[in-house]
């Protein structure tokens, strides 16, 4: 067992233990994404009222990288191959039924909150650093209930760093950040 399944192990240990444990974890691995969402939606346009064309682009360079790295995210799914814990592990304490089980590898909830994170940093929006939080939340919170391992986390936060990396040389390149 190499050392991304036994951390995965240990901590899926302490899932079905505590009901408020296990609603903290289903939260951040369901929920917390789409608050994220809400947040960056909604400080996106309050900040930049009255500018359309600034209000929208952080939306819509959201909606770009999220659309392009969802494909990606599928494209190296089919190649890496990583079931769910799941199958791997049958034993294992699963707090909620995910709706596809074909690709593990990279996590997609996980993708997108870091996504939301670096690019409210590419943006220089306020409080974009409590983003960290909670998408670390939505990290750890896919792994203790039991539906991704730790290396597939860590494959959304790669893949949303370079989404949101290459958004920001394109936007700089052209003066818009």
């Amino acid at each position: 067992m190499n050392l991304n399944h036994r951390l995965f192990l240990k901590l899926n240990a302490k899932a079905g233990q505590s009901p408020w444990l296990d609603a903290f974890g289903r939260a951040g691995a369901e929920w917390v994404v789409l608050g994220m969402v809400g947040w960056y939606v909604t400080i996106s346009l309050i900040l930049n009222f009255g500018n359309k064309f600034a209000m929208y682009l952080p939306i819509a360079t959201f909606l770009v990288c999220s659309g392009v790295g969802l494909v990606v995210s599928n494209l190296v799914g089919m190649f890496v191959q990583e079931v769910r814990p799941r199958l791997r592990f049958p034993e294992i304490k699963i707090l909620f039924w995910p709706t596809s089980s074909w690709k593990s590898f990279p996590s997609d909830h996980s993708f997108g909150a870091f996504l939301l994170f670096f690019l409210a940093l590419v943006f220089n929006l306020p409080t974009a650093w409590s983003l960290l939080v909670l998408a670390i939340w939505v990290g750890w919170g896919r792994m203790f209930s039991g539906v991704h391992f730790p290396l597939d986390v860590v494959g959304g936060v790669f893949l949303a760093g370079l989404m949101s990396g290459i958004s920001y040389i394109i936007l700089h390149f052209i003066h818009l950040v």
